[in-house]
């Protein structure tokens, strides 16, 4: 059509120009021309379709591999994402395990606290038209908070979170949570935080430890909590639930959450005894108080058999519940020296402080001189190497090693002398003597077999580790076998001395006995841990019997116990400045040991200290404690003597209270404060009972700040039928003293005055009634006749005569004595020794006056004479 339409136009063409003879050639030209154009334009038209083309097929290729990266390829990836924005995975922390005593008794657990905070914005309730000021007014009240604080936060409703309290009890949070779910008020948020508790103050806290929240979780920093902090911990659960920003967790109405429960920590029994650990504090901070330790102490009571821990303290004691707390039994010269707050707090100083010298276990991370308690593992060597006998004599002269002098703390000496006797009196010489015999080589292959090279293993975090000469020369070995130049932690001295109480044997201590599931199921029970044989049976037996002598007749006399036999080694060791650490190793009863126990306490103010006080205190903790096991005393001839015996009161006016403590108990006397406001530098005025009044061994001194004693009655308990220590007891109980008349064996038949007295109002009685009350009053023992005594009278109806019957009970001044009466009896009672008996619960031949004339202490003082009668008297 296109070619007839060009033929038509150039026809006209030619007919205008009038020239119709155009050749066939030109036309053809023409026509190839505009073919040529016309197919030139047609394919530049195709080659934008095509790239058009070929851009729309490559995003359809780039989306298809998109779409299979997403939903093939990263499936997983997205599908988290997903859910996380229809989802909230919510963490379920396990609750952590609970530790508990050798009895069950709970010592930590776990409570909660919460945290509440808003999101500003979203406050308000989806059901109820309830105004935002009385949201806010609820939130105050619930959380006992002030309204405009907490209408200022509401207004802030660009905010996305604002913590409005911390610290929250949980009856606080458990209020509002039903006010918000009852009104169905979202936009609060409502966190729980773990937080230990510790039930039982300052005890044992040094062994407890302490758990912190870190990351979400309680997390075990000290003691037990962080030696056994991966069983205390258990392991976390969750929950998956579609969420909005309201009603408690922001979970959806009907939907399906997807949980995995949280597996709650396993609970801790351990062999610490909550009663022995209370005793061992007690007695310890009274030691650090009476002796004036400077640098604090500890103590071990362990089973000699098995290495449980049964009480373990370190002084100065801790909250663990308030830990960052700087205790008030520390030292304020202490607080000034490190430049600290005396109130605590987190800072890096006080926690440096704190770590230092609060939170330490003194017991396991100390390292001290042991002094003289190392004569005994001494003595032990050689009698297992066959080296030497008890009745051996020595020479206690000074005598010189390589360029250094060793000599009995008399300096001179005690001339010849057996062993038994240098172990009694504490003779340097003596031992080092011993250790020559044994030679370096010998002697260190002990030290290592008795555990002093390595830890003791004992289950609790920073155990220290003594330290001894890794090349050691023979001046370094003589010096060790009376324990200076070398040191060793307490707990491994106390895992010393107890193969001395079991036959031998070296025995890993243990602070765990079993670990429960949450339900209570035993999943494992600890086996006590017998390391290696060290000494024979025989061994042991001879170094107790040696231990027994030192109580009896030597420088451990102070550790004396009526009714308990305990065999034990004073110990004073020195340092570069002079100061002192004093120290008693014990085990009781002395022939079938129940406990081992080491008492340590370093820097006496006073340098001239002896380690009676140690052995004093370690005496009374096994007393206590053995009286808590159920332990029956056996008394000797000697027991029987010592209780009978009385003393004069000393004069303690013009003293200052800390003094008169201190000269009291180095006469065997108590002092306690007659008042509740005196110090350790009040001056003390009177006292009662009066000074030289006739008193027994142990009896209560009363001490006043002013010449008027203050009026304090107390009621007399009843005493008959009991024994000479259940009476000692009971009256010490009601703060008064006893008085034993004659014999002390069996049990009470009658005491003056009585506990109360009867009458019938009868009137044909009363003339006899009234004499029997004036005879009881004059035989009132009360320092002066009748003074100070008081009745209370009720009245009864005899159910047999149906008349009225007054009962009294009589009353005395606090610190009078009670005059007490025993049957006699023929045969043994309460376990008394047989006096006849040839082999007495002391064993062997009793030493005489004479050979017992030059026992002396380790370190004599004026305030601690030398004791040098036979009997052991304090």
């Amino acid at each position: 059509m296109k070619q007839a339409q060009g033929r038509r136009r150039l026809s006209r063409t030619t007919e205008n120009n009038g020239r119709g003879n155009i050749s066939a050639d030109l036309y053809r030209q023409t026509q190839i021309k505009r073919d040529r154009h016309n197919r030139d334009k047609r394919q530049g038209g195709k080659i934008p379709l095509l790239i058009l083309v070929a851009v729309l097929l490559f995003f359809a290729a780039a989306l298809i591999n998109q779409l299979y990266q997403i939903q093939i390829v990263e499936y997983e990836v997205n599908a988290q994402k997903a859910a996380r924005q229809h989802f909230t995975k919510v963490t379920q922390q396990p609750e952590r395990g609970r530790i508990y005593d050798a009895n069950g008794v709970e010592l930590a657990g776990t409570t909660y606290v919460y945290r509440i905070g808003i999101t500003p914005g979203d406050v308000r309730s989806i059901t109820k038209n309830i105004k935002k000021e009385e949201i806010g007014e609820a939130i105050a009240l619930a959380l006992h908070l002030e309204t405009d604080a907490v209408m200022a936060e509401l207004a802030k409703t660009d905010a996305s979170y604002i913590q409005l309290k911390k610290d929250v009890p949980k009856q606080e949070a458990d209020t509002l949570k039903q006010y918000l779910s009852d009104n169905t008020i979202g936009g609060v948020r409502i966190d729980s935080e773990p937080r230990r508790y510790y039930t039982n103050g300052s005890l044992a806290s040094q062994v407890l430890g302490l758990a912190s929240f870190n990351n979400g979780n309680l997390t075990g920093q000290l003691g037990v909590e962080l030696q056994y902090n991966n069983l205390l911990t258990g392991q976390p659960g969750y929950t998956y639930v579609e969420t909005d920003n309201y009603s408690g967790r922001g979970e959806l109405p009907f939907s399906v959450p997807t949980s995995l429960g949280a597996k709650n920590g396993n609970n801790l029994h351990l062999n610490l005894d909550i009663n022995i650990q209370k005793i061992v504090q007690e007695e310890l901070e009274r030691a650090i108080r009476t002796y004036d330790i400077t640098s604090g102490g500890s103590v071990v009571v362990i089973d000699p058999y098995t290495g449980a821990v049964k009480g373990m303290a370190s002084y100065p004691y801790f909250d663990s519940s308030k830990p960052t707390e700087i205790p008030d039994n520390t030292r304020l010269d202490a607080i000034a020296e490190a430049a600290i707050d005396p109130a605590g707090g987190t800072s890096e100083e006080v926690i440096e402080f704190l770590s230092a010298q609060i939170w330490r276990n003194r017991a396991i991370s100390d390292t001290y001189e042991p002094g003289s308690t190392m004569k005994a593992v001494t003595a032990a060597i050689s009698f297992e190497e066959n080296q030497t006998r008890e009745d051996e004599l020595f020479d206690d002269s000074p005598m010189q090693v390589l360029d250094w002098t060793i000599s009995c703390s008399t300096r001179v000496g005690h001339g010849i002398e057996t062993l038994e006797q240098g172990f009694w009196r504490s003779c340097n010489p003596v031992f080092a003597q011993l250790a020559q015999r044994a030679g370096v080589s010998s002697y260190y292959n002990y030290m290592k077999a008795f555990g002093f090279m390595n830890t003791t293993g004992i289950d609790l975090p920073a155990e220290g580790i003594g330290i001894l000469h890794e090349s050691p020369s023979e001046l370094d070995m003589v010096t060790l076998s009376y324990g200076e130049s070398s040191t060793l932690t307490p707990i491994q001295m106390a895992s010393a001395f107890s193969t001395f109480a079991n036959g031998g044997n070296l025995i890993q201590p243990a602070v765990l006995k079993s670990v429960t599931d949450s339900d209570g199921a035993v999943i494992r029970e600890i086996k006590p841990e017998t390391i290696r044989k060290v000494i024979s049976d025989q061994t042991s037996v001879r170094i107790r019997d040696l231990l027994k002598g030192v109580v009896l007749y030597g420088t451990g006399s102070k550790a004396y116990i009526e009714g308990y036999s305990v065999a034990g080694k004073t110990s004073t060791s020195t340092d570069d400045f002079g100061d002192h650490t004093i120290s008693f190793a014990a085990l009781a009863p002395a022939d079938n040991p129940e406990i081992v126990v080491l008492v340590v306490m370093q820097k006496p103010r006073d340098k001239t200290l002896s380690s009676g006080g140690a052995a004093k205190t370690c005496g009374v903790i096994i007393e206590r404690t053995l009286e808590y096991l159920g332990v029956a005393r056996v008394y000797s001839e000697l027991d029987i003597s010592r209780l009978s015996e009385t003393k004069e009161v000393p004069d303690m006016t013009g003293l200052t209270y800390a003094e008169a403590i201190k000269e009291l108990g180095n006469s065997g006397l108590r002092a306690e404060a007659g008042e509740r406001s005196m110090s350790d530098q009040t001056i003390i005025r009177s006292q009662w009972p009066a000074a030289g009044t006739a008193v027994h061994h142990r009896s209560l001194i009363y001490l006043y700040p002013s010449d008027q004693i203050k009026e304090d009655l107390v009621v007399v308990p009843d005493l008959t039928g009991k024994t000479v220590h259940e009476s000692l007891l009971s009256a010490n109980e009601a703060g008064l003293n006893i008085l034993i008349e004659a014999d002390c064996l069996g049990t009470v038949v009658s005491q003056t005055p009585g506990a109360t007295h009867s009458a019938s109002t009868d009137p044909q009685d009363e003339e006899v009634d009234q004499q029997a009350g004036e005879i009881d009053n004059e035989n009132t023992i009360n320092q002066t006749e009748n003074e100070g005594q008081e009745q209370d009278e009720d009245t009864e109806i005899d159910p047999e005569t149906g008349n009225p019957v007054k009962t009294t009970k009589n009353r005395l001044q606090r610190g009078s004595q009670i005059k007490i009466v025993f049957q006699p009896v023929v045969e043994h009672i309460d376990g008394v020794a047989d006096s006849t008996d040839p082999e007495d619960e002391h064993g062997g031949d009793q030493p005489t006056a004479e050979t017992t004339a030059q026992v002396d202490t380790e370190e004599t003082t004026a305030s601690e004479p030398v004791e040098t009668s036979a009997l052991p008297v304090e």
